[in-house]
């Protein structure tokens, strides 16, 4: 067998079942292995799209996402996702084809160093040498790929080794414990340290969704009475939008996170980036008199910019399953009855804060441009209670966050990096990793462009999934930084290329020319029949809604 034909038959046996790509003159023997492999192949228009779709598939899945790129070019045209797979921890498997071996000491058209372009954004990047060595090293990438701390990885496969034979059994790579169990010592240190705490706090990251650890750590938040936070720039659920516990995630500035955790005496960060700043401030986000323990399986984590009184190595889920059980061993009748009394109290302040965002809500639901708060809780009231909600809605995000239900069982995907471009493609791969489920992609109108390609995957593929585009014709999540910036131009009220006016882009002929739903609505009145038929059409469907242009700085 070719060695193309090896590969795509491991792929099979590590039970990949979606190869996404965009195809190009060097990936022809590799995509010619394809025939009747039983693989299969979903195209898009452009390789971030397509590099977006295996991601979103990974995140959404667990399982490996593979794309397939066309040599540098294309490559680089997916880096920017790329770069989001690496900040999210995606095991996410990237070849791309590369030219003719015999050709590169020449420099041959559209070859480049694509080991020496991903290296910095991979867990492992390789370009094969000879045919013999192909089943190795895709084994040995996508093991890699699966073994936490997970990440992407990278193979470069020159067009004429794909097609040189190569003796090989065609297996997957041998099952491994890859989640090695915290160590019981400190396990028991910080279970003392949680169990003696009057007001503790838990920052969930990512990590938590990454390790399918929800339950564990509402477990452990209930038996302490511990207010849950999410990192900052959190975009995975570690506990259900409407825990009594939760309470959202953390602005991301030094000094916001060191006054919103100022009244905690122990803080627990689990899954965690310490911490993904948006902005420059002074100072520690912990008070000098915190206690801080970090559980994480990723070794770089622990400590990496901010010392911490305990760090914990291993297997998030079960640690926090340790935990619980050292803590439910160590609390008294006393300690017992106040987390269950910090319970109660958390949990009014948070149905309070429901019903005041609810009413704000409601409040705004004749303004005309629609406010975005009304969109989101109404596409809210809409969705079913296990919906997949991908988001790349920029400052329409607080609202998402804040009004969609995100219950137990639903999830959320965003971009980890501030990538636009990443969602479009992304809900594509969470909607095949979950074919029965809804998928909504509330999406910025300026994201979209960078994009748009998606909608003709998802019509190609009949992908069910809707897009509701919050549209205020322009970057307001810029004009937003400039305020809090206080530049000079934005106290003007200037705000260079940052409105997407003149014309203004009409989405509904970008949709409908690929294939795809699209409808419009500017009245408010409008707003729950259109999200409603949208959402039930058997395809995909876009819903551009023209929102408030009003912007404010940040905060």
């Amino acid at each position: 067998m070719q060695a193309a034909g090896r590969l795509i038959e491991i792929l099979r046996a590590a039970g990949v079942d979606y190869l996404f790509g965009n195809p190009g003159t060097t990936e022809l023997p590799f995509l010619d292995a394809l025939d009747g492999s039983g693989l299969r192949y979903v195209v898009a228009l452009q390789e971030a799209t397509a590099a977006a779709a295996a991601d979103g598939y990974a995140q959404a899945s667990g399982r490996l996402g593979v794309v397939n790129l066309h040599v540098a070019p294309g490559l680089a045209n997916a880096l920017s996702i790329v770069h989001n797979a690496s900040r999210a921890k995606t095991p996410l498997l990237v070849t791309a084809g590369q030219q003719d071996t015999r050709l590169l000491l020449d420099q041959p058209i559209l070859a480049g160093d694509m080991v020496k372009m991903t290296d910095g954004l991979t867990k492992w990047s390789y370009e094969l040498r000879n045919a013999a060595e192909a089943p190795a090293a895709l084994r040995r990438a996508i093991q890699l790929a699966l073994t936490p701390p997970t990440g992407p990885v990278f193979l470069s496969l020159p067009m004429d080794l794909m097609t040189e034979p190569c003796d090989d059994s065609g297996g997957a790579p041998e099952p491994g414990a890859v989640r090695p169990a915290p160590e019981a010592e400190a396990i028991a240190r910080a279970a003392s340290l949680l169990a003696g705490a009057t007001a503790p706090v838990i920052v969930a990251g990512d990590g938590v969704a990454r390790a399918g650890a929800q339950a564990e750590l509402a477990t452990l938040a209930e038996l302490l009475g511990a207010a849950v936070h999410g990192e900052p720039i959190h975009r995975r659920l570690s506990v259900s939008g409407d825990h009594p516990l939760w309470r959202g995630g953390l602005y991301p500035t030094a000094t916001a996170v060191a006054k919103a955790l100022e009244r905690f005496d122990v803080v627990l960060i689990v899954g965690a980036n310490v911490f993904t700043w948006l902005f420059h401030a002074p100072g520690s986000p912990f008070g000098a008199s915190q206690r801080v323990v970090q559980v994480d399986d990723d070794a770089r984590e622990i400590g990496r910019s901010y010392p911490v009184t305990l760090g914990i190595v291993g297997s998030v889920r079960a640690a926090l399953s340790a935990l619980a059980r050292a803590v439910g061993e160590q609390q008294d009748d006393a300690a017992r009855a106040a987390a269950r009394e910090r319970v109660a109290t958390l949990g009014r302040a948070r149905e309070a804060h429901a019903r005041r965002l609810a009413a704000a809500a409601d409040a705004a639901g004749d303004r005309v441009p629609i406010a975005p708060e009304f969109l989101m809780r109404t596409l809210a009231t809409l969705l079913p209670p296990d919906a997949l909600v991908v988001d790349e809605s920029a400052s329409s995000l607080p609202h998402v966050l804040r009004h969609l239900p995100f219950r137990a069982g639903s999830d959320f995907f965003g971009s980890k990096t501030g990538t636009l471009g990443w969602a479009m493609g992304a809900a594509l791969g969470v909607q095949l990793a979950h074919p029965r489920r809804k998928v909504v992609a509330t999406i910025g109108d300026g994201s979209v462009m960078y994009a748009p390609q998606a909608l003709w995957t998802a019509a190609h593929e009949q992908l069910p999934v809707t897009y509701v585009v919050a549209n205020n014709a322009s970057y307001a999540i810029l004009k937003s930084g400039m305020l809090t910036f206080g530049l000079p131009a934005a106290k003007r009220g200037v705000f260079p290329g940052m409105d997407l006016v003149d014309p203004e882009i009409d989405y509904l002929a970008l949709a409908r020319s690929m294939g795809v739903l699209a409808v419009r609505v500017d009245k408010p009145g409008a707003l729950r029949d259109v999200l409603a038929r949208a959402l039930a059409h058997a395809g995909p469907a876009l819903v551009d809604v023209a929102i408030d242009r009003g912007f404010e700085a940040m905060r």
